[in-house]
């Protein structure tokens, strides 16, 4: 009986044998955050790097192909280090399936096939870009962009994608984020052979949604799992906490309208003048992050007319109109990217004039001065330390007193001896004087 071969399975590519400026276009687009960096051999041991923004790199592009030259997967402020990384764009692996002699033989085509195959059996889903440099095979993920601070969960959805495709000789060095690969159209000199864009889905993913498929693919752990782990081995969170962490968009922007609430509460429910267009404004922004609010222009018009009812109509159409454009954006999982207004809770604080005792006093969580959310994040960590065994420092003082008392010189002996005999419990008892 023939067994049917897992490539037959394998996924069609929508892209095909780009040229270096579509490859270019493809993953860095117009109005990226920061600069693709190229990388360009000048000899044996003489590298020349270049840091463009898109219209001056894509005229020189032709230069680029006519040398052995490659371009940055993720993009930078300026040059190509760590330091200053603008924003991550993909997760990629470099697969030098070469060295393994099972593809032995095997075209670039076949092991393609094979690995595409691979990845769908395993409920991944496919490159956005497979690149053949000449020697082996690139497979890229794009994704939407995210900021710098994410650099360490990056790096571990990376380190998951390099178990996962071990089997074809994947490089487990290819994980830094400053990692450049060929430019479709050079020639590798080592094999003198042209790098092609050889398929590829020419899809941009969400993060998180990728990163999970590929932590389920590996057998590992996805971020909700883990986070999930997490509470079940916190302890309940002690009554009275006030500075809750880890919270979504949805829960901050919750706890800062009912503070805005409190707030209005406070003064016998209308805001007073000269507090309502920015009262307003922070009250229509926290309705456009909540997935439960459908009639964002009612919601607002409602709140204007019972808090803020003095406010000028034109005024109340120009929040109305700038909510309602903000909520159409599409959400993401960083706060720079989406669009929206993100204010700290300090600066609306600063803004209503709400001073630490009056957020003490109304039960704030969110809307509070900077100085009263250091000293709820001192309070809890002393709390903390408290519950789990620690002294305070008059407690300490009072049971480690010896450094001041010096009793060892009442006893003529010296410090070392001391602490020999009192270890044992044979410390004689001080003459009466």
């Amino acid at each position: 009986m023939k067994h049917t071969s897992p490539c037959e399975f394998a996924p069609t590519a929508p892209i095909l044998d780009l040229t270096a400026e579509e490859y270019f276009h493809l993953l860095h687009p117009e109005g990226s955050r920061g600069k693709a960096a190229v990388l360009c051999k000048l000899g044996p041991e003489k590298v020349q790097s270049h840091t463009y923004a898109a219209a001056p790199l894509i005229a020189q592009m032709p230069h680029f192909v006519d040398r052995t030259s490659f371009l940055t997967l993720n993009r930078f402020w300026y040059g190509r280090k760590l330091k200053s990384l603008a924003a991550l764009n993909a997760l990629y692996v470099d697969l030098d399936y070469f060295h393994l002699p099972q593809w032995k033989g095997k075209s670039p085509a076949e092991v393609q096939s094979a690995f595409a195959a691979h990845l769908l059996i395993s409920g991944m889903p496919q490159p956005s870009v497979f690149l053949q440099t000449g020697r082996g095979l690139a497979a890229i993920w794009l994704i939407e962009p995210i900021p710098v601070s994410a650099l360490r969960r990056w790096q571990g959805a990376v380190g998951a994608l390099i178990d996962l495709t071990g089997a074809f000789g994947a490089d487990k060095a290819c994980k830094d984020a400053t990692r450049v690969f060929r430019i479709p159209g050079t020639l590798n000199e080592k094999s003198q052979k042209e790098v092609r864009v050889s398929g590829g889905c020419g899809e941009r993913y969400q993060f998180d949604d990728l990163a999970d498929q590929i932590y389920q693919a590996a057998g590992r752990p996805t971020r909700a799992e883990l986070q999930e782990r997490k509470k079940r081995k916190t302890k309940k969170r002690r009554a009275g906490a006030t500075m809750p962490r880890g919270l979504t968009q949805a829960e901050r922007f919750r706890l800062i309208r009912d503070d805005l609430g409190g707030f209005r509460v406070a003064h016998g429910g209308l805001i007073p003048i000269g507090l309502r267009n920015t009262w307003l404004h922070f009250y229509a922004t926290c309705l456009t992050h909540l997935p439960e609010v459908t009639d964002l222009e009612d919601e607002i018009l409602r709140a204007s007319q019972s808090a803020t009812p003095g406010l000028e109509r034109s005024e109340v159409a120009a929040i109305v109109r700038q909510a309602t454009e903000k909520a159409k954006l599409r959400t993401s999982a960083t706060s720079w990217a989406d669009g929206r207004y993100h204010y700290k809770g300090a600066t609306m604080a600063e803004q209503l004039g709400i001073t630490p005792d009056l957020a003490r006093a109304l039960g704030l969580k969110q809307v509070i001065p900077e100085e009263e959310r250091k000293r709820r994040k001192a309070e809890a960590e002393r709390q903390r330390r408290a519950l789990n065994g620690a002294m305070s420092r008059d407690q300490y003082l009072a049971a480690n007193s010896a450094s001041r008392t010096k009793p060892w010189a009442a006893l003529e002996i010296s410090r070392t001896k001391y602490y020999e005999l009192k270890r044992v419990g044979m410390l004689p008892e001080p003459e009466a004087a």
